[in-house]
């Protein structure tokens, strides 16, 4: 009676997968609990109240709020993965449970009927991104 199954060898290359797959579950996991450990303070949470993106003058408008547990500063503003040459917030930094506004322009230009998309990072690498269609 001859019995067929798996070779030795791809049974020991699936072990390997699924134990490097493990792993790298494994560690976003433990990153996503202690990334930012020793650093330099907690990092912001920031949310999107509303935005509207004026083809006409290239110009965004942003309110924007932080809903984490420290104030964060504004560091650089990217539409389409290139630096907004001007920034300018209403409250810069951003206290926790505030609204603020931002008005970005500079550095690109718009078409009505575009979507854009638009990532505002903060001087603690805190993060936000959103896509505005253009007006």
């Amino acid at each position: 009676m001859e019995r067929k199954g798996v070779s030795t060898y791809i049974s020991v290359l699936l072990l390997i997968v699924v134990v490097i797959a493990g792993g790298i579950l494994i560690y976003g996991y433990t990153m996503g609990w202690f990334g930012r450990l020793g650093g330099e303070g907690e990092m912001g949470t920031l949310s999107i109240d509303s935005s509207l993106a004026l083809a006409t003058n290239d110009t965004i408008i942003v309110f924007i709020r932080n809903v984490g547990t420290s104030s964060v500063d504004f560091d650089t503003v990217y539409v389409e993965d290139v630096p907004a040459t001007t920034v300018a917030a209403d409250t810069d930094p951003l206290p926790e449970n505030t609204v603020t506004r931002i008005k970005i322009s500079g550095g690109f230009t718009m078409t009505a009927g575009n979507t854009y998309e638009v990532k505002i990072v903060g001087t603690d690498n805190t993060q936000v991104a959103f896509s505005v269609k253009a007006e």
